[in-house]
């Protein structure tokens, strides 16, 4: 397959770039791509031109690579609508480029809830996560959304928080995380027609106790907006 100055035709290259990026929940640096793929920057770079230009995958302001909106698209149920997470990584992603607060996309699995999209903000100091990092179930924002908008067990020492929470739409983890002083996080649930949890978007930092309300405010109207 031939190369040239405005990209690459190799099919069999591109989709393992795509793959690559994929395996790392979505998110990977040029180097890492490289490394992983066996290729040389500057053969790289050309990929990276194409794929980009074509929406498989996009680069933020920090040099990250993402997968982008078409191959989303490709990846949807034929209607030409991403899946549900994605998309609500995607408006996560836009939240964080706009207000600057990390955000990350929980979902529950059979070994429990995990982290499986992180968004890390553009400060200078702030929280890092590995994606598919554990989340705890009764010490998180997440972990009180799950316990409030699904069937499972409750007792009556969290049935008034639980109340509370169904009723304002969103949780906060007040209490920081041990080992990270001062870190708090909010989440509220992404939820289908039939009021079925589907995710949890989640935005987590240094917030002041008075900016609470209105992140959490925020953060509902982004997750709201793909209902519209």
């Amino acid at each position: 397959m031939t190369e040239t100055s405005q990209g690459v035709n190799s099919v069999d290259i591109a989709v393992g770039i795509l793959t690559f990026v994929a395996r790392y929940d979505g998110q990977a640096r040029a180097i890492d791509i490289a490394n992983g793929c066996n290729l040389s920057k500057s053969r790289l770079h050309k990929y990276l031109i194409s794929l980009c230009r074509t929406g498989m995958l996009c680069q933020n302001e920090k040099g990250i690579y993402s997968l982008g909106a078409t191959l989303h698209q490709l990846s949807g149920n034929g209607s030409g609508e991403s899946d549900p997470i994605s998309k609500l990584n995607d408006v996560l992603t836009a939240f964080r480029d706009k207000f600057n607060y990390s955000t990350g996309v929980v979902v529950s699995t059979g070994e429990g809830l995990v982290l499986k999209h992180y968004n890390r903000s553009f400060r200078n100091v702030d929280i890092d996560f590995l994606p598919n990092t554990p989340v705890p179930l009764h010490h998180s924002a997440a972990g009180q959304i799950f316990m409030s908008f699904t069937d499972h067990p409750q007792d009556d020492q969290h049935a008034s928080q639980i109340a509370q929470i169904r009723l304002q739409g969103f949780a906060v983890r007040y209490q920081p995380t041990h080992g990270i002083p001062g870190a708090q996080s909010i989440a509220c649930p992404l939820l289908d027609n039939k009021e079925k949890l589907i995710a949890i978007a989640v935005t987590m930092g240094f917030f002041s106790t008075e900016d609470i309300p209105k992140i959490a405010v925020q953060l509902m109207n982004t997750v709201g907006s793909l209902s519209r």
